[in-house]
């Protein structure tokens, strides 16, 4: 019985730090333990963009970490507890009782402790060591970890900022790119976000919560503005007749990273079972823009179908509606 509980409690150390390893340092999309478990939050979570989804990120960090520490102080309090001499008080060398014991792995575990409970023997003076050092490893990597997802959800909401600046629904960009008589400004302004959402797609890998750091301003939400921006180039790669569209190599730069994103921020995210209302194209047309047949625009959104619902779906677990990043 000993024994089995000491292997439970090592099993329970190793666990969490195997999650805490997998979650802060590898692109392998959260461990096993937090990954569960802040898909459970966040799914229970009210919807719509209000105040308590829009701090969901901070609410699930910590959850996090609460996680780690608290299956690392029960983990080793497993460890230290079924032998008797295992830990003893350092003014009488009785026997810790198990009060004392928990006392003892959480106080090693995250400090040096206070001196008044001490191991008994090389082996259990080694185990305490290895409990002071999984203490340090996990504090330190906690903020580690936090700092750096900080600054890529500050990141993303600027993007979504600079895409929210070009136009407040798909129509509007494109029109708004429409310079003497061509849109290569338009392609241009494409290229340019090409990096900076590229590089807000690797950092869902990174930080597999970074998609809970949301707002309740649709100008900065992230989803709001990429499924905008990809349904403007939908108008831009199907609407817009051939000659008046920028460069082929601008619109591929767009679509790719656009298509990480989808990827990798939304790679969870269940496909909603209808499709988004059809981009405008008879505005563009009234703007004095030239484009293609309707019907084989029409045919072209047909073929983009299962795309578009993905970005429906994303919106939606998200909070937002089509209406948010449409304006319809």
């Amino acid at each position: 019985m000993e024994v089995a509980i000491v292997v439970v409690g090592a099993f329970i150390v190793l666990l969490t730090l195997y999650d805490m390893f997998n979650t802060t340092i590898s692109l392998g999309g959260g461990g096993p333990l937090s990954a569960r478990m802040n898909i459970g939050i966040w799914k229970r979570l009210p919807w719509g963009p209000g105040p308590l989804r829009g701090s969901a990120g901070g609410i699930l960090s910590l959850c996090t970490i609460l996680m780690w520490m608290a299956l690392l102080w029960l983990g080793w309090t497993l460890i230290f507890l079924p032998v008797s001499d295992a830990v003893l008080r350092a003014s009488s060398g009785e026997p810790a009782d198990f009060a004392a014991r928990i006392y003892f792995s959480g106080f090693t575990l995250f400090t040096l402790g206070l001196g008044d409970y001490r191991p008994d023997g090389a082996l259990w003076q080694i185990l305490t060591a290895l409990c002071v050092a999984t203490g340090f490893l996990s504090v330190t990597m906690s903020a580690t970890y936090l700092v750096p997802m900080l600054s890529a959800a500050a990141h993303k909401r600027a993007v979504a900022s600079m895409i929210d600046s070009m136009g407040d629904t798909p129509e509007e960009i494109v029109i708004n790119g429409w310079r003497d008589g061509n849109l290569l400004s338009l392609g241009t302004r494409l290229a340019s976000l090409s990096s900076p959402i590229a590089g807000t797609a690797a950092s869902h890998l990174s930080y597999p919560i970074l998609h809970t750091f949301g707002t309740a301003e649709a100008g900065r939400s992230m989803p709001v503005q990429i499924v905008k921006l990809s349904e403007a180039l939908l108008l831009v790669e199907h609407g817009i007749a051939p000659e008046a569209r920028p460069a082929a190599l601008d619109l591929l730069s767009a679509r790719r990273s656009l298509t990480e994103f989808f990827e990798h921020a939304g790679s969870g995210t269940r496909m909603a079972e209808e499709v988004p209302p059809t981009p405008d194209l008879e505005r563009l047309g009234d703007a004095g823009l030239p484009t293609v047949a309707l019907k084989d625009f029409e045919n072209a959104m047909k073929r983009q179908r299962d795309m578009r619902r993905h970005a429906l779906g994303m919106l939606r677990e998200s909070g937002w509606s089509i209406k948010d990043a449409l304006g319809r």
